[in-house]
């Protein structure tokens, strides 16, 4: 993890039984060198003079081996007074032709007072280490870099910090309870800091955090992670590697985030589909709503794989979480408490679909990534859409059903390229966002035919792993595949902006 994390893990180690961290509020002055690369120390010995050894110096940073962001984590969650204490070193190299002279990273949890409490940020070089300046506005925090980072070197930035877990309850929508404290668990979705992405020439691109849809835009990183908590509490989380007495480990790779949710109470049902281990976590009176979740998730793992690629992660995670909403991370689904508490046994029941329309995001968003602040649309329908694919293979006398209850039931008016700043909250953004983005999907499905629209989903797919695709990125794939005219169908889903006369 390098120097400066392993003293920062000592610190955090120490409080691991402690909810109030003896750590000064104070950054820690902080300034390690070594010696010059061109130092030389020569040594003279009678009678005839020896060869002129060269010391060579080890650099303080070691690049991430394949060119992708590293993030290491070390969480100590204080499940009692939902409090975590956070030791975090993120690790890449400028790949950029420019030269940084700050890095930036999105904390979603400093939108919130008394949130988000920065102990210390230490910015490392290949030959320096300092104790770095920070700056917060909103949820974006700059960390200053004493010397450019040069095009092609290696840095390491080291943050430590607190996180006072917020109280959610059942009513509480997305993105508010996404990390959030309830009764009977905790869940910890867009927690930590992550790198906003950025522009060669342009800089760190930014954005304001508001508290509808998805407020995020995360690149690819891979993630090592240990979770120190109590033995009696149940983590469901993904890319789990092993655990010995406290201390639970896990590695996950070009994952956009790393999340997890924890309670004394879950239980675990678990299957095996084509390889991919699938775990569902839940509150012990749920388990006949937990089968169906299973049984749900096998299918869509089945049918997605075929349609849009391999599934891109070691296992899949599905957890009962506190709220009303439910969220995609990479690797695993935070799903809604209210749809297994309002669960039927039918296809029809919202816990089915969602389900459904969650793990479809594991491709669209996970694998292939988008700017879900400023075209939203990329991923949500795609993932909209596959809830009806999805009937469309297993439950076909569904299918109309679907069509008027989540689609024609909805308010359809609009362009389809709006920002979530164009939506006054998040249950309209829903409503209006979803449905639009499904109806577009299923108008462009019948333009192309189906033998041309599901090869461009699979080569749209193989084109932007890993990536941040945009919506330039999507109508290239279309447009490889089909020789129709789309004039008809983007004037009516992405209209240009009227100019009023003067």
């Amino acid at each position: 993890m390098g120097v400066l994390l392993a003293v920062l893990l000592l610190t955090a180690c120490a409080l691991a039984g402690d909810p109030t961290p003896a750590v000064s509020e104070t950054p820690l002055a902080i300034h390690t060198s070594v010696p010059n690369r061109t130092r030389q120390h020569t040594t003279t010995l009678s009678p005839s003079p020896s060869p002129t050894p060269t010391f060579t110096p080890t650099p303080l940073v070691v690049p991430p081996a394949n060119d992708i962001p590293r993030i290491d984590l070390y969480i100590t969650l204080n499940y009692a007074d939902k409090r975590m204490n956070v030791t975090q070193q993120v690790t890449l190299v400028n790949d950029s032709p420019d030269a940084w002279d700050e890095l930036v990273f999105a904390v979603p949890p400093a939108y919130h007072a008394g949130v988000f409490t920065l102990r210390t940020a230490v910015i490392t070089t290949t030959w320096e280490s300092y104790a770095a300046t920070t700056v917060l506005s909103n949820t974006m925090l700059s960390v200053l870099a004493p010397i450019p980072i040069a095009p092609g070197e290696a840095v390491a930035v080291a943050l430590e910090y607190v996180l006072a877990i917020p109280p959610v309850d059942v009513n509480t929508w997305l993105p508010m309870g996404n990390l959030g404290a309830g009764e009977r668990l905790i869940q910890a979705g867009d927690w930590h800091a992550t790198l906003v992405p950025y522009r060669a020439g342009e800089g760190w691109q930014t954005w304001e955090y508001i508290l509808v849809g998805d407020p995020n835009i995360y690149g690819v990183a891979d993630y090592e992670v240990t979770l120190r908590t109590d033995t009696a509490i149940v983590v469901a989380a993904p890319g789990f590697v092993n655990q010995r007495g406290q201390e639970r480990r896990y590695r996950l790779d070009q994952a956009r985030s790393f999340a997890f949710l924890a309670s004394p109470e879950y239980r675990v049902i678990r299957a095996n589909t084509g390889g991919t281990l699938v775990q569902v976590y839940f509150l012990p009176e749920y388990g006949v709503a937990a089968q169906a979740v299973l049984k749900t998730a096998s299918q869509a793992l089945t049918l997605y794989t075929e349609l849009y690629g391999p599934y891109p992660y070691p296992n899949l995670v599905i957890a009962q979480n506190a709220y009303h909403g439910a969220m995609e991370y990479s690797g695993l689904v935070s799903m809604s408490s209210r749809a297994y508490e309002g669960y039927q046994e039918t296809p029809a029941a919202g816990l089915i679909s969602l389900t459904a329309h969650e793990i479809a995001h594991q491709w669209w968003y996970g694998a292939v990534g988008n700017d879900q602040v400023h075209e939203p649309w990329l991923d949500e329908s795609f993932a909209k859409y596959s809830e009806v694919l999805f009937y469309e293979r297993y439950y076909p006398d569904f299918v109309e059903w679907w069509w008027r209850h989540h689609i024609d039931n909805r308010n359809q008016g609009g362009a389809l390229h709006r920002t979530i700043y164009d939506f006054s909250d998040t249950a309209t953004y829903i409503d209006q966002l979803y449905a639009r983005g499904a109806r577009f999907m299923g108008d462009l499905r019948a333009l192309m035919g189906d033998p041309a629209f599901f090869a461009f989903i699979k080569a749209y797919r193989e084109a932007n792993d890993g990536r941040i695709a945009t919506r330039d990125d999507f109508f290239a794939a279309v447009r490889a595949h089909t020789d129709a005219d789309l004039t008809p169908l983007l004037d009516t889903y992405f209209p240009e902006p009227q100019v009023q006369p003067k």
